[in-house]
């Protein structure tokens, strides 16, 4: 599966965070691209509707439920995900916009202030755009773009010019640079590119281990490849391959 593309759009309560990422959402899915989203809440918010079917089986016990009908699903999951494992829940996408997650340094950002003062406890380095929602003035000389939400098309344009794709938050140095927050600002400035992350490096070789991304180095990841390439390539009635996926489950392993 592809990594889609991510922008978190970040402000305090109630500053208009939901309102752009309704815009930018139609905005983009109008250019034809498919775009989810992802919010995190600090609230002790129910997940599922009291009373109902799937809220009584969670009741009764159950760590995890679902609810399915012939054009959409909802999952209820009792534990904690973060955001890359909540992304790659999500399926095939283009971009995933994620509202909240402040301190989240692995992706581009979007401010969303009230007022002007917000702006500095906000920034991170990150961003790449200031929205002014209706009703909001400000006059920023810090060198970020400041774009009325009126002019979501010019938000939405931004947004394909500069964003890249989820880095695996692992700061396991083998890009270069000790963070992924270094990373993903080399990125932003123009001297990397999200490639250059070990966990998406070159021929889009993946490793994925209980939903983790686990970091490869070159040599690894071409050896890997190619046993598993020459392997299905001796598979009788197989083609040339332009994607391969291989899942299996560990015997004794906890899952």
């Amino acid at each position: 599966m592809s990594i889609p593309r991510a922008v978190a759009v970040v402000g305090f309560k109630d500053s208009g965070k939901t309102r752009v990422i309704e815009a930018l959402v139609k905005e983009l899915t109008g250019r034809g691209k498919t775009v989810g989203t992802i919010k995190h809440t600090a609230e002790e918010v129910p997940l599922d509707t009291p009373g109902k079917d799937t809220w009584r089986h969670r009741v009764a016990g159950s760590r995890a439920s679902a609810i399915m009908h012939d054009n959409g699903a909802a999952f209820f999951i009792d534990r904690h995900f973060t955001v890359n494992e909540a992304v790659a829940k999500l399926g095939g996408l283009d971009f995933v916009f994620v509202e909240g997650f402040k301190s989240l340094g692995t992706l581009a950002r979007i401010l969303v202030p009230r007022e002007l003062r917000e702006i500095e406890n906000l920034s991170s380095g990150l961003e790449i755009a200031v929205v002014e929602v209706p009703g909001v003035r400000l006059r920023v000389n810090s060198g970020i773009p400041v774009i009325p939400l009126v002019n979501v098309s010019e938000l939405a344009s931004l947004v394909e010019k500069k964003s890249f794709k989820l880095l695996p938050g692992l700061n396991c140095g083998g890009c270069g640079y000790d963070e992924c927050r270094d990373l993903a600002r080399a990125i932003l400035s123009g001297d990397a590119e999200a490639e250059k992350c070990a966990a998406y490096g070159s021929g889009g070789f993946v490793l994925r281990v209980d939903d983790q991304t686990i970091p490869l180095g070159p040599f690894v990841r071409e050896v890997t490849t190619n046993v598993v390439l020459g392997l299905v390539r001796s598979l009788k009635g197989v083609k040339e391959p332009s994607k391969v996926e291989l899942i299996f489950e560990v015997r004794g392993g906890d899952g």
